[in-house]
């Protein structure tokens, strides 16, 4: 009888192998710590009480001596914007523009940043790592430098001694198109972890509104 295969021939068919694993790893009972949710309804940034039994996350809590928490809640949402796979601005590859981006829209661009808020970063991505975020963050970076090379990039370029052109035609067609298929690529990695987060937030866990004045 033969055997059932899967030929990986590049960078693309290894993107679909691994979709197929994450998608057969669904009904494995890995336990993951599902600190932060995004409310379906309201789009609103939800966190677990759980996450404060966390020691980096306790200390950011413990250092808003304010009743109204509210930096400390503002800090959460920050560290989930940066790192989440969930987050809006995960498009932004690069970290730097997309941590500016993020505390200008949470009015936060006078904030300094404390050595804790780091460690939590660190922390999240640690326990909330899967197959499908670690493909996910791959596909981004595969992403990211075909895209910094089309914009490099001047067909009509000619080498000064040879007068041939630099970047080849073929080279050129290629990475443009690659893009559609890696686009696909990412947002089914993305829808993927969409689902593995849902099926994780209906295992009862209770969350608190990041942003609701009834909050923590």
């Amino acid at each position: 009888m033969a055997r059932n295969t899967h030929t990986i021939r590049g960078p693309l068919d290894k993107v679909g192998f691994f979709l197929y694993i994450c998608k057969q790893r669904k009904n494995q009972n890995r336990e993951q710590m599902n600190l932060f949710q995004l409310n379906s309804t309201t789009y609103q940034v939800e966190f677990s009480p759980q996450a404060l039994l966390i020691k980096e996350f306790a200390e950011l809590w413990r250092c808003d001596k304010s009743k109204s928490k509210d930096m400390a809640t503002k800090e959460l949402g920050y560290i989930f914007y940066m790192t989440d796979s969930r987050s809006t601005y995960m498009y932004i590859l690069d970290e730097k523009e997309r941590s500016e981006q993020i505390l200008n829209d949470l009015d936060m661009t006078d904030w300094i940043e404390a050595p804790y808020i780091q460690e939590c970063i660190d922390r999240y991505r640690k326990l909330s790592q899967t197959t499908s975020t670690i493909l996910l963050e791959s596909t981004r970076g595969v992403v990211e430098k075909i895209s910094n090379f089309l914009a490099v990039i001047d067909p009509n370029e000619r080498d000064a001694r040879t007068n041939k052109p630099v970047f080849a035609i073929n080279a050129i067609t290629k990475a443009v198109a690659e893009v559609p298929k890696l686009v696909k690529a990412l947002n089914d990695i993305e829808q993927e972890i969409i689902k593995e987060k849902a099926l994780k937030a209906q295992s009862g866990n209770t969350t608190v509104g990041m942003f609701d004045d009834n909050g923590m």
